[in-house]
């Protein structure tokens, strides 16, 4: 088939079909959180990545819309905190599923401050305290560019990951024996 014959999509049907396939990319679940004293609020996400290893960076990304954005534009900071497979329902918190708002969402006993104030979770696969270097505007989202600064880990642990519109663990794939 020659590239004259694929018709250009629809505005409307793109997004969809673009909307479908990124279903089918696994992305590990983490919680985008800012705080400046009591004022505290985060997000659910999957749009996050390391970025580079020397020096460690970060990238997030960040609907101008969400409650974190302005609060990581003012304080400069952010923290990221990927999660256990156990963890729907802090999901379903930082995603306004449960009604709650702001530093409402950051259950007493579940966090700690980081070295910075960073809402850091206790138990999460890993957590990164990041120092914001850069950002781009791009239609409804913001990239972040962060430097770590602290970071945490549980001593066990079973990521939480999203595929196909469902929550999912990571598990290793046995190697062939031959």
């Amino acid at each position: 088939m020659s590239n004259s014959e694929i018709k250009a999509p629809s505005p409307e049907s793109h997004r969809t079909q673009f909307v479908t396939q990124m279903r089918r990319v696994p992305g590990p679940v983490a919680i985008i959180s800012s705080a400046d004293g009591e004022d505290r609020t985060g997000m659910a996400a999957t749009a996050w990545n390391s970025l580079c290893a020397d020096p460690p960076l970060m990238l997030v990304c960040v609907n101008r819309n969400a409650s974190v954005h302005p609060l990581i534009v003012r304080t400069r900071l952010f923290s990221l905190n990927l999660l256990q497979a156990n963890e729907v329902e802090t999901v379903a918190i930082f995603s306004a599923q449960k009604g709650l708002e702001g530093r409402d969402r950051f259950i007493n006993g579940k966090w700690v401050d980081s070295p910075a104030g960073q809402p850091f979770l206790k138990g999460a696969t890993a957590s990164f305290e990041c120092e914001l270097l850069d950002s781009h505007v791009y239609e409804t989202h913001e990239i972040f560019i962060g430097k770590v600064r602290h970071m945490g880990m549980a001593e066990t642990f079973d990521p939480m990951l999203y595929f196909n519109g469902a929550f999912c663990r990571a598990t290793p794939i046995e190697a062939p024996t031959s």
